[in-house]
């Protein structure tokens, strides 16, 4: 498993504060398209660092929305799936319909490329 990325990020707070800013960065193509629509933290601000999401981006112009769940590399080993499903958004008159892209994945270079490419057709697509 020596390919796998910030494999303790579930035990350790500053290598799961790592993998985010990997995330952030390596989507930084959507910024300015696309803002977290999910809440990642408790009511007192406390992050939940369970990796559901690790990073979550809404187009809410174009009424589609994206998260990535990044599981335990120790309890499934290498892993990617993707799928979509019908969600609302909350907007500022209340919620829209929307659809959300949804991949889960253990986090390699080879998972984090194709989330990426994925991310990339969902939110741009043509």
């Amino acid at each position: 498993m020596s390919d796998i990325l910030f494999a303790d990020f579930l035990e350790d707070h500053a290598v799961y504060a790592a993998a985010e800013a990997y995330w952030q960065a390596r989507l930084a193509f959507l910024d300015g398209q696309c803002a977290p629509y999910l809440r990642t933290a408790f009511a007192n601000g406390q992050p939940f660092y369970d990796g559901n999401p690790i990073i979550n981006l809404a187009d809410r112009n174009a009424g589609k929305a994206a998260r990535i769940v990044q599981q335990c590399p120790h309890e499934f080993g290498h892993d990617y799936t993707s799928f979509e499903q019908a969600i609302e958004l909350a907007d500022g008159d209340g919620h829209r319909p929307a659809q959300e892209k949804i991949i889960v994945l253990t986090l390699t270079q080879a998972t984090a490329h194709r989330a990426e490419d994925a991310l990339r057709a969902w939110f741009m697509p043509g």
